[in-house]
């Protein structure tokens, strides 16, 4: 996918971050939750690209992303004096350590920084403002060397953040975007989201096994960064679906009892819903659950994103799932440890990417479905990332 229209919308959508919600037609007339999120300029980032009419590359985009890497895109460059770090503290706050997600990137962010004899301190945000920034604080006061936030919207913990940066602390927002009021700088760096390049391939993926004529439902986390992840997922819908229709449900992890009987209302409304789109794994069961209570579990096919072994595990037991989506967690852990030692020291910071993969009922029996496979990172591409990392830190 590296070289097709796809692949370079899926990066763009990416970078926008905070992109607005795309005017549909058919794609988007039961979406009323979207119609309040703000416009591309109102934000001041770009639109999407126009590309041309979806044709015959979507089946080969789709085989792309069924497929491993060949290698992990490490930077070549030195972070600098990395053995000065030793002895420090970093602190790694998820918006919620209940997501499998982040559970395997903090596993992952401890393994690179031992590397380096500097210690990791995990802080569960618990998807409420209180609690992280209620972390953020405990690092500031700790003196922590750097901190790297997951999934945190800055204005969820503006004041907590802003303090940070005023001590010296380098703050690094993982699956997050920039944005005009929160600029990347030399205190506050960013490391790419998967969330949005993972919906659109949900959507090709949607888009191939329906004929371009799905009726989805998605339910979107309200509690993080969703806004540039929606906006993709209804891109694409116009892209590739164009007789689809996308209908958006908001969900919280803050209140998680709740999601089941959204769903379930949300189906009710819909009759028509063929798919159903958890965004995040870390709401699958709650969402099939909803799906269940509506009656509509033999007539609708789960998918679902940010997914890890037990998504994987459910998917190729033929339980709800048809399609999941993940990123490379493992990787990131040692992608935001690397740049969290170049904030520190000041050094040049890279270019990073997270690759992301789709699996598929027809895909997922060639999957090593293992915690050692999951803690590798294999699934993605070749574990040997760490090496080169090392390398860079002067650590090997």
């Amino acid at each position: 996918m590296h070289t097709t229209t796809r692949a370079r919308r899926a990066r763009a959508l990416t970078a926008v971050g905070a992109a607005a919600v795309l005017a549909l037609s058919a794609c988007s007339a039961a979406a009323p939750a979207e119609t309040t999120e703000p416009t591309a300029a109102e934000t001041g980032a770009p639109e999407a690209p126009e590309t041309e009419a979806p044709g015959a590359d979507l089946d080969a985009a789709l085989a792309e992303l069924l497929e491993p890497r060949d290698e992990y895109p490490v930077p070549d460059s030195p972070a600098g004096d990395v053995a000065s770090l030793a002895g420090s503290t970093v602190y790694y706050v998820p918006l919620t350590q209940q997501a499998p997600q982040f559970a395997v990137t903090g596993v992952a962010v401890t393994e690179a920084f031992a590397a380096v004899d500097v210690e990791v301190q995990i802080c569960n945000g618990n998807a409420t403002p209180t609690d992280v920034s209620a972390c953020i604080t405990q690092a500031t006061q700790a003196g922590a060397s750097a901190i790297i936030t997951d999934a945190v919207p800055y204005g969820m913990a503006a004041n907590a953040l802003d303090a940070a940066q005023a001590a010296g602390i380098p703050v690094v927002q993982n699956n997050n975007a920039a944005t005009p009021e929160h600029p990347a700088s030399d205190t506050l760096l960013y490391s790419p989201d998967g969330s949005a390049e993972q919906v659109i391939a949900q959507m090709q993926w949607v888009a191939s096994d329906s004929d371009g004529a799905g009726t989805v439902l998605i339910n979107k986390a309200a509690d993080g960064a969703s806004v540039p992840v929606t906006t993709a997922a209804l891109a694409e819908a116009e892209a590739e679906c164009p007789e689809c229709t996308v209908v958006v449900n908001e969900v919280t992890s803050a209140n998680f009892g709740l999601i089941a009987p959204s769903t379930s209302s949300a189906l009710l409304r819909e009759p028509d819903v063929e798919y159903v789109l958890a965004q995040y794994a870390i709401h699958l069961q709650p969402t099939q659950g909803g799906v269940e209570q509506a009656g509509r579990a033999a007539d609708t096919k789960g998918i679902t994103g940010a997914s890890q072994l037990g998504a994987l595990q459910q998917l190729a037991s033929e339980n709800f799932l048809y399609a999941a989506t993940g990123q490379a967690s493992v990787f990131q852990g040692w992608v935001s440890a690397d740049l969290a030692m170049r904030a520190v020291l000041g050094s040049e910071v890279p270019e990073y990417e997270i690759p992301i993969r789709l699996f598929t009922r027809e895909t997922i029996g060639d999957v090593n479905l293992s915690p050692e496979a999951e803690a590798s990172g294999e699934w993605f591409g070749p574990a040997t990332f760490r090496e080169a990392f090392l390398a860079n830190w002067g650590a090997e």
